[in-house]
């Protein structure tokens, strides 16, 4: 068989392949990451969690964002909690041009939203302007923030 015949064949079965996909299936792999639900929650559809929209907007100690986290009912939903370091990684989007660098639709007013990943009086977070991690003492509050994460069902 010549070149430009298994390059026919090739193409052909290309061409099959991404029109036989299923509507359904193709506008899934056309749908955004984010996606809004209300005013105050997002949908990650790359990692199955939701996040609040915006972030506490003030500054905030560790203790009282975990309060924050726990007590927030964004979405209708009332399951929310303090998320983990690598769930807040998720959110880093290096190529953003924002000062603090998250993808869009989250907020962040402040540059560190504080996580669960703890040790003694130290909490752990991300600088959302470098992708840095950082590790503070929980009742550091200065530009320190509660981003609420529940898992979708």
């Amino acid at each position: 068989m010549g070149k430009s015949c298994r390059l026919f064949i090739v193409m052909a079965t290309c061409l099959f392949a991404l029109f036989s996909l299923r509507s359904g299936a193709w506008a899934q792999m056309q749908a955004p990451r984010f996606e809004p639900v209300g005013d105050d929650a997002v949908l990650d559809h790359g990692t199955g969690l939701m996040w609040a929209a915006t972030d506490n907007g003030e500054d905030i100690t560790w203790e009282q964002a975990k309060f924050y986290c726990e007590s927030y009912t964004g979405g209708g939903h009332t399951d929310w909690r303090m998320p983990t370091l690598a769930e807040l990684d998720t959110l880093f989007d290096q190529g953003s041009t924002n000062r603090f660098k998250a993808f869009q639709p989250i907020t962040l007013t402040g540059c560190c939203p504080w996580t669960s990943d703890t040790r003694r009086s130290r909490a752990r977070t991300i600088f959302f302007m470098t992708g840095e991690i950082n590790t503070f003492a929980k009742s550091t509050s200065s530009s320190m923030r509660a981003l609420p994460v529940r898992t979708a069902h």
